[in-house]
């Protein structure tokens, strides 16, 4: 699992032209993509979890002294495929994520987990083509693997 961690305010995202988020009025979000990888599905999502919320990636007066755990913030989740692809001669492949229909019903249990312990998330349909704008704060960005 590769995740694309984003600190974020003004977030709209459209789906097919038509506005499914509208953030612009919120202070920031956490705007997660979340790419799923060949075994994931052995992978324990809970453990993940834990590890994520007890990060200290949140910024407070310039130093990175909370976890998410701490502030509960909103979150959204985006199943991004291209956070695990590869290239071969040049071109893109796919050949490390997946099966598509397995990688759903991860990528759903893992939301309804974080829903589950309290947190505002958000989620868009998995593999969904969409059109997102956001400004980035900091820039505050992560990039994980488990």
């Amino acid at each position: 699992m590769r995740l694309l961690i984003q600190k974020v305010k003004n977030l709209i995202i459209y789906q097919a032209g038509k506005v499914i988020l509208d953030f612009s009025n919120e202070e920031f979000c956490y705007l997660i993509y979340v790419g799923l990888e060949k075994n994931d599905n052995k992978k324990n999502l809970e453990e993940i979890i834990k590890s994520l919320e007890n990060l200290q990636i949140v910024d407070v007066d310039g130093k990175f002294s909370q976890t998410l755990k701490a502030i509960k913030p909103k979150i959204v989740f985006i199943s991004q495929i291209t956070l695990v692809s590869g290239f071969e001669k040049g071109r893109i492949n796919f050949n490390n994520s997946l099966d598509f229909n397995l990688a759903q019903k991860i990528f759903e249990k893992f939301v309804s987990l974080w829903q589950n312990l309290g947190y505002n998330v958000f989620r868009t349909d998995f593999g969904s083509f969409l059109e997102i704008t956001a400004t980035n704060i900091g820039p505050v960005n992560f990039c994980l693997n488990f």
